[in-house]
């Protein structure tokens, strides 16, 4: 009678431990991605990557002079998982993006030579402004949720790489002069784009880009995440910033353009003059750098909703 007792004692221990054990592992699985929609958005710091601005991005972020100014891109996005480590997403941004030769200034205050990028950057003067409306479409990807069944595929906060294609419309500006008032440049044909034989084609404010992200997220609990991600754009044009090519002979503008617009151009074009740093460029010097195309950035935070539970573990289900 009492082994009788004993082995129902040990079958009932030993069936609570299974069932303890089945259920924390189920629970640490809430976290998992189940397949389904989320809806989510992003907002944080944008940055244009171009000819006007520093060199490096050392520079760009750590010159005394970047807070002076900065700028913002935000947006939406709905996002579909096909599996745990896959998913697609579909976002839709707004903000702007900015860039100024002034950037360089702790650089070239201390150069031993008026020669230096950093000093022909800074005497150059240009400051670049762009307003951005994109939408892209990004594949991402969660390599450490590859195996579901895995205990590192369990773990809250994910790794997370992206990539794909957007489409984006641009508005280049530039200061006039000594002004501070940024006015749109697409029009007055800054270095002779689209004026005919010798000169650059027009150019489109409507553009593809390469979008490319890394993200960490963490899953808050069944259906809400944040994160922080890194989403960089390459672009297919030299323009974001207005500069690109060789400073024109400024006659040329009265040529093709209004008096006002003629004038405006003029004093947009070549502004370390006006700054007394240099003598006006003749026609055929380089403003920048018509090899290298531009980009832009963002650095957001993120928040989505789950629609779906994870409690729906969908790969568990056969």
């Amino acid at each position: 009678m009492r082994a009788k007792s004993i082995r129902n004692l040990l079958t009932i221990v030993i069936a609570a431990c299974s069932a303890t054990a089945t259920y924390a592992q189920d629970a640490s699985r809430v976290f998992i991605e189940p397949s389904g929609w989320s809806i989510g958005t992003n907002f944080g710091l944008a940055d244009m990557w171009g000819d006007v601005g520093t060199k490096t991005l050392i520079d760009h972020y750590t010159n005394s002079k970047y807070f002076d100014k900065v700028t913002f891109m935000g947006g939406m996005f709905g996002r579909y998982t096909i599996h745990p480590c896959l998913g697609v997403k579909f976002g839709l941004n707004y903000g702007t993006i900015y860039a100024t030769d002034e950037w360089n200034y702790d650089k070239a205050k201390v150069s031993a030579s008026q020669g230096s990028d950093a000093y022909q950057r800074y005497a150059r003067q240009q400051r670049s402004k762009s307003d951005i409306i994109e939408g892209n479409v990004l594949m991402e990807f969660t390599p450490l949720r590859y195996n579901p069944e895995k205990k590192k595929a369990m773990k809250r906060g994910q790794l997370v790489l992206g990539a794909g294609l957007g489409y984006f419309h641009f508005t280049p500006k530039s200061v006039v002069g000594l002004g501070t008032k940024f006015v749109n440049i697409y029009d007055l044909h800054i270095e002779g784009d689209g004026f005919g034989a010798g000169y650059p084609p027009s150019y489109s404010l409507w553009q593809f880009c390469i979008p490319m992200s890394i993200a960490y997220r963490w899953d808050v609990g069944k259906h809400l995440n944040i994160g922080v991600e890194v989403l960089y754009r390459k672009t297919f044009t030299d323009y974001l910033d207005g500069v690109s090519g060789k400073y024109i002979d400024p006659s040329e503008y009265a040529k093709h353009l209004s008096a006002s617009e003629a004038a405006t151009a003029t004093l947009i074009q070549d502004k370390a003059f006006y700054h007394n740093l240099a003598q006006p460029n003749v026609a055929g010097n380089m403003r920048g750098n018509p090899a290298n195309n531009d980009a832009y950035s963002s650095i957001s935070f993120t928040l989505y909703y789950k629609i779906l539970s994870r409690d729906n573990q969908w790969w568990k289900m056969y």
